[in-house]
């Protein structure tokens, strides 16, 4: 059931969007808690993979080389199903949700650094143009940029800080979820997975342009994989079978795609999409050990995320030109630059990232005094 709650503070009582689903539909069980620490050694693991995609295809790129780890650029997949399964338990544990203070909280963990590292690369573009691929810089596209948006100018998918096109699926995501959970207050997200499928459904039979067709892209069917793992995973795992065969299937799998070289863009979701679930879906359970180092990385992973891109076009373009033949200063220069991305992201986590999230949450729990946890 939805009750209709209209709320004083920030102005935006009249505001029908402030309607709240009242009640959950479950508790959280002890087991689910608990596997919030291995949802941070995925995120470590899936920004990794994209950060050694990047460094492969930009030496490949810079020096002619052939495409080596190809394969991990899966870890947007992972990404996303994980975005998909941690939504779903925000959902069914948050006690009373408001669609629009669940957009604002999700915009206080990501928007602060995001603009910082947009606003920064705009700078960069205009002082050293020569460093980056994309210098030219529409003021549409690093305004749209800004709202997680396409740019509806020109046009454009892509924003400004190029690596952020994924944060433009998640935002729209987050939209999926919060205008469900108004319309239908289904906890369980089922309603959201059914407006993704039939958004990708849409795309199959109309066309409706560039920017319609970036927001029907079957890539958004691996938020339905995540939202799928949470309501049902956990009968999954409590299978007997299931721990030796995920053990014994995952290397095969994860080698093949990595050997075969298969991409497509149309089945992307199955082809990298349903391995990346199968890959989250038995990581929950099983990846509970205590690995600080690992847990940290996962604090800094949308920061290395962010960053990453830059810095190793930076050591491509500028230092690895001298090294090249040499691979043993190639190799050094290489780590320098990944102990560089791994400094980088962990000051801006400490001194920025996280201080912005809390004071953001701290405003927010002032708006919202009910429940001031930060998603």
């Amino acid at each position: 059931m939805i009750s209709e709650k209209l709320l004083s503070t920030a102005g935006l009582a009249s505001m029908p969007f402030r309607r709240a689903a009242d009640v959950p539909r479950t508790a959280a069980s002890a087991e689910q808690v608990g596997m919030v620490d291995s949802i941070q050694y995925l995120r470590a693991i899936a920004a990794w993979l994209v950060v050694f995609y990047h460094l492969s295809a930009s030496l490949s790129s810079q020096f002619g080389w052939s495409q080596s780890f190809a394969i991990g650029a899966i870890g947007v997949d992972i990404f996303f199903v994980i975005s998909g399964y941690i939504m779903a338990m925000i959902a069914a544990r948050t006690a009373r949700f408001f669609p629009l203070e669940f957009i604002l909280r999700r915009a206080a963990r990501i928007a602060p650094l995001y603009w910082l590292m947009t606003l920064a690369f705009c700078l960069l573009c205009l002082l050293y143009p020569s460093v980056v691929n994309n210098p030219g810089m529409a003021w549409s596209r690093t305004f749209f940029s800004l709202f997680f948006l396409p740019d509806f100018v020109t046009g454009t998918t892509l924003p400004a800080l190029m690596i952020g096109w994924t944060l433009n699926y998640e935002f729209f995501f987050y939209g999926v979820v919060a205008f469900s959970i108004w319309l239908s207050g289904d906890r369980t997200l089922l309603v959201a997975a059914l407006i993704l499928c039939a958004c990708v459904a849409g795309g199959a039979f109309v066309d409706g342009g560039r920017i319609f067709e970036f927001y029907t892209q079957p890539i958004i069917l691996e938020f339905v994989l995540g939202i799928l793992i949470w309501n049902y995973g956990a009968a999954i795992h409590n299978k007997k079978w299931f721990r030796p065969v995920w053990l014994l299937c995952l290397p095969p799998v994860f080698a093949a795609l990595a050997l075969s070289g298969i991409y497509n863009d149309e089945i992307r979701y199955m082809i990298w999409g349903v391995p990346s679930a199968f890959f989250v879906l038995g990581a929950i359970p099983l990846f509970t050990m205590r690995l600080p180092w690992l847990a940290r990385l996962g604090d800094w992973s949308f920061s290395i995320y962010l960053l990453h891109v830059y810095v190793i076009q930076l050591f491509v373009k500028v230092f690895a030109k001298g090294a090249i033949g040499n691979y043993g200063l190639l190799a050094f220069e290489a780590m320098v630059a990944l102990g560089v991305i791994v400094l980088i992201s962990a000051l801006q986590f400490s001194w920025f990232e996280r201080p912005a999230t809390w004071a953001l949450n701290r405003w927010l729990a002032a708006v919202w005094p009910k429940d001031g946890r930060a998603y």
